[in-house]
């Protein structure tokens, strides 16, 4: 009795079946349609031409898989795309003080997670004492590494009175969130809370700069 192979349904024969060239013709199609990367290594490439366009080749000697673009070979774009964004719009904080910002919106292809790096420079004025907080967002939401207040700073007071000078740092936070086919955006929410040191404070948060690139941190 006839069957079929298990991986790409070829059709098998016994000694009973006729002899039907439509039956190798099937079979060539849905090999045909199938090609799977061709083994070789980079100086044994084949000599291929336009109807072989899209296919791809496996080189032992280099481990790069390449496609033939119907002229020439190119190499598979393997790596995840990556986004950048940047503002400074040197916004003025008190205590108890929440802004969101959003530094970058991106086009997703396929669902992913979307992994989040941020760069935040704040300043703050020497006489007071100041507790910040920089939780990076996906699409609006808070989305930090971790949970909780995401990445913290506290800057101490170093002046008792008068202006003073201010002191700048920068301070790094991370988010990951998952993300489907689709626009989305990416940016922060930074926000301060009471010092128990003064009762008033000011800082400014002047700019952000970050990366988002497409992540799987699940097995999808």
């Amino acid at each position: 009795m006839s069957g079929t192979t298990p991986r790409l349904g070829l059709k098998t024969w016994d000694q009973s079946d006729p002899f039907l060239r439509q039956d190798f013709n099937d079979n060539n199609s849905r090999l045909d349609a199938y090609p799977a990367p061709y083994l070789c290594t980079s100086s044994s490439r084949p000599a291929w031409g336009a109807n072989q366009t899209g296919m791809r080749i496996f080189e032992r000697d280099t481990r790069r898989e390449l496609v033939w673009t119907g002229t020439s070979w190119r190499e598979l774009l393997q790596t995840p795309p990556v986004w950048t964004g940047a503002v400074f719009p040197n916004a003025a904080m008190g205590l108890d003080t929440h802004i969101y910002y959003k530094i970058g919106q991106v086009q997703v292809n396929r669902p992913a997670s979307m992994l989040v790096w941020l760069a935040t420079e704040i300043q703050c004025q020497s006489i007071y004492t100041m507790n910040a907080h920089f939780r990076p967002q996906v699409d609006g939401s808070d989305c930090s590494v971790g949970g909780g207040s995401g990445a913290f700073i506290r800057v101490e007071q170093v002046h008792s009175s008068g202006g003073g000078w201010s002191r700048n740092y920068m301070v790094p936070a991370m988010g990951i969130r998952d993300v489907g086919v689709g626009s989305h955006s990416f940016g922060l929410h930074m926000f301060t809370t009471p010092s128990f040191t003064t009762s008033s404070g000011s800082m400014s948060m002047v700019g952000v700069r970050g990366v988002a690139m497409l992540v799987n941190d699940r097995d999808t």
